[in-house]
């Protein structure tokens, strides 16, 4: 009887976490992919005087979300990794960026700059906002909303919030 108990726990628990992974999965594929999109679109005027190059994708590694992208423009030349624990997350909007809000310094951020001296070569902080890189799209709240169901299956309650073009 204890043997059928912790058996069909065992599945319960392998299950659950199959959902949860899968949950995660689905977040990083919105996000890589419509990130992906945004680099791929050709503007007349970028008003962050600025482009932007995918270094390592969107991941989530235990509850971490994770991406490293390179800038380069008129602020310099940088390579920045952010990262921000799922449950820290609290909402997704748009002003001039898709920006994921989150508790107070939550995000960490690590900054490599690059042709500086070694006084200026790197930056370390914390922040409260997550910003995501993807900022050209337009019309796009459909893709916030589909974040938003994705973070609610994966358990993290999270608001959608303003959505400006």
């Amino acid at each position: 009887m204890k043997t059928h108990f912790s058996r069909s726990l065992f599945c319960a628990f392998v299950f659950f976490s199959a959902s949860v992974f899968s949950q995660t999965a689905e977040i990083v594929k919105l996000l890589n992919d419509n990130l992906k999109n945004d680099l791929e679109i050709k503007i007349e005027y970028n008003h962050f005087g600025d482009t932007i190059k995918i270094v390592k994708p969107y991941t989530v590694i235990g509850d971490i979300l994770k991406v490293e992208l390179e800038y380069q423009g008129e602020n310099g030349h940088y390579i920045e990794q952010q990262e921000v624990p799922l449950n820290k997350i609290t909402a997704i909007g748009k002003d001039i960026n898709v920006i994921l809000d989150t508790e107070e310094s939550a995000v960490k951020i690590n900054r490599k700059y690059i042709g500086k001296s070694s006084a200026e070569a790197e930056y370390n902080g914390v922040y409260n906002m997550f910003f995501t890189g993807i900022r050209f799209q337009k019309h796009n709240k459909h893709f916030g909303e589909a974040l938003q169901k994705a973070f609610e299956k994966a358990g993290y309650k999270i608001e959608l919030g303003s959505w400006y073009d």
